[in-house]
């Protein structure tokens, strides 16, 4: 179209062709006047005319007045004398968003966590002013560096998609007529469906997702097949592509991603403030609810508290309605050194086991499944974890561990009656809170009924005798170990392995692998001298008999040991 060393205006020299597509073609000119050099947008002959270049004139006039950091800046627009639109930007001199994922695979979330929330207030700006995208993608977010090491992400195109075909690109014919790139469109775009802003955070969601999985949302073998996964299929989670990326990140996009736009983000901006803030202690969900159901239209999702068991994460929660602090703990569906059906297996059994009401029992308000995301959400419980508080202070003298292990006692008991086990109860999944009456121990379970249970969810260093990756085996009875069934004599072994530890600091049995800590067990050589000196005769002698190797041996009942314990 232009040839080099033509001075287009007589104010701009082209340099050399950049790129080309099938609205037009893009150049690196020098303005002679100034001597700097620019980048010439101009359209092909075929898209001139009144009705274009009246259009595209009022929308890059608007555009125009865009000044953000991360929006490219437009310098000038015109028509050249063969009635061709083209507009004149700065030139950035990095790579896009497509070059660099094309390169490296994917881009680190701490590097998503600072690109995004830039582009998402740049975005923002284009919004209030009423200006949208309507075609963001990877190739649309262009580098820029200043200086070493300083270097911007910028987005680019403002105002043109609605004139640009690029070879890439797909149209659709009907009286909402859409250009724009398949791979991130929003349904409402492509089902020709009014489109407002929210379009944009549709496909700023998609583009994240490629960012951290180093592919499109919806991939397939033509435009057709990309096309019904964006109108029908549910929003991917980028950890289905990379499990180790954590589970906040997967709620911010998919939300970005929700079919109707009234479920997505309120704004774009709040979308950026949830990247930026991550797992961090700010609020990572914005108080407007989803429409729809789900676990975010009743919760909103706070910071990460901690890591739970089988590959889980715990995160502080806020009930929209009612307004009290829950605990929501989360597990994705895949899991990549555990069985994933046994996962799921121990955990939905956990959850509903534990939906008893009961002042020493963490109690389950909800349980959820939604796509591969597992979810269940308990009271909150201020307090420290009872490892966390044996580690600050050492061993519990007998005055205050007495009524901790009634209470243990007695929530087993309860437990018991309805069918329920906590077999494998550690001190991580315990909390000492207080109430009224003074300290309370809080526990829940580790949905532990039968051997499979336990030895379907092993992790693999476990497994191979090289290491005992899985604490919880410290606190399961034998008969688990080797093949049989739990019962309630199970949990007795499980609350002897507790006591003796809270009483003494020390464990009764340990191993540095699984074979090994199943050989001290079997043997039942446990050393009574740390809770002789910490215990009462009485307390001492029935915790034990609980350790005892084989089931028989040991106490029958909750109540019986309780009897034994406090007799």
């Amino acid at each position: 179209m232009l040839s080099v060393g033509q001075v287009l205006d007589g104010r701009y020299e082209i340099v050399g062709p950049l790129a080309e597509g099938g609205m037009g073609a893009v150049y690196k000119a020098r303005r002679t006047l100034l001597g700097d050099e620019v980048a010439i947008k101009i359209s092909h002959r075929d898209h001139s005319g009144p009705g274009p270049i009246e259009r595209f004139l009022r929308e890059s006039r608007a555009c125009a007045l865009l000044r953000h950091p991360n929006i490219v800046s437009i310098l000038d627009f015109n028509v050249d004398d063969e009635e061709r639109p083209f507009l004149v930007m700065e030139l950035l001199n990095g790579r896009s968003l497509r070059d660099e994922i094309a390169a490296h695979g994917y881009i680190p979330l701490r590097e998503v966590q600072e690109i995004v929330p830039q582009l998402c207030a740049a975005l923002q700006l284009a919004h209030n002013r009423g200006i949208v995208h309507r075609d963001l993608k990877p190739a649309n977010v262009v580098a820029h560096e200043f200086a070493p090491g300083e270097r911007v992400y910028k987005v680019v195109d403002f105002g043109l998609a609605n004139m640009r075909e690029s070879l890439e690109d797909t149209r659709l014919t009907g009286p909402h007529q859409f250009i724009g790139t398949v791979a991130y469109a929003s349904p409402e775009q492509l089902t020709g469906a009014p489109v407002d802003a929210r379009a944009d955070i549709y496909s700023l969601g998609a583009v994240v997702f490629e960012m951290l999985t180093g592919r499109a949302p919806f991939e397939g073998e033509d435009a057709a097949a990309v096309l019904t996964g964006h109108i029908t299929g549910p929003p991917p989670a980028p950890s289905s592509l990379r499990p180790e990326l954590p589970p906040w990140i997967d709620i911010a996009v998919v939300r970005a991603m929700a079919k109707n736009p009234a479920d997505r983000w309120p704004d774009i901006g709040e979308f950026g403030r949830v990247i930026a803030a991550g797992s961090g202690p700010r609020p990572m969900i914005g108080s407007s609810a989803i429409r729809g159901g789900g676990l975010l239209s009743t919760y909103e999702l706070g910071e990460r508290i901690g890591s739970g068991r089988l590959g889980s994460e715990v995160y502080r929660g806020v009930h929209r309605t009612l307004g009290h602090t829950v605990a929501i703990r989360m597990l994705r569906g895949h899991t990549a050194e555990r069985s994933r059906a046994s996962v799921r297996t121990r955990f939905l059994r956990e959850a509903r086991t534990l939906q008893i009401a009961h002042p020493s029992i963490i109690q389950v308000r909800e349980l959820g499944e939604e796509g591969d995301l597992l979810y269940v959400v308990t009271d909150f419980i201020e307090g420290r974890s009872l490892r966390e508080r044996m580690k600050a202070e050492g061993p519990i003298p007998w005055v205050r561990l007495r009524p901790l292990l009634a209470q243990l006692v007695e929530a087993a008991r309860v437990l018991h009656r309805r069918n329920g086990m906590l077999c494998g109860l550690t001190p991580d999944i315990m909390r000492v809170s207080a109430d009224d009456e003074g300290e309370r121990l809080m526990i829940s379970t580790a949905g532990i009924w039968e051997a499979q249970d336990l030895l379907g969810t092993l992790h693999e260093k476990t497994l191979r005798g090289i290491g005992l990756a899985d604490e919880e085996l410290r606190y399961v009875a034998p008969e688990l170990m080797t093949g049989r069934t739990a019962d309630v004599r199970s949990d007795i072994f499980t609350m002897g392995v507790l006591a003796y530890e809270m009483a003494s600091g020390s464990l009764p049995y340990d191993g540095t692998s699984m074979q090994k800590l199943l050989g001290a067990m079997l043997k039942g050589a446990v050393d009574p001298r740390p809770i002789q000196a910490a215990l009462t005769n009485g307390a001492a002698t029935a915790v034990l008999k609980a350790l005892r190797p084989e089931p028989p041996d040991r106490f029958a009942t909750a109540p019986e040991f309780g009897a034994a314990l406090f007799g």
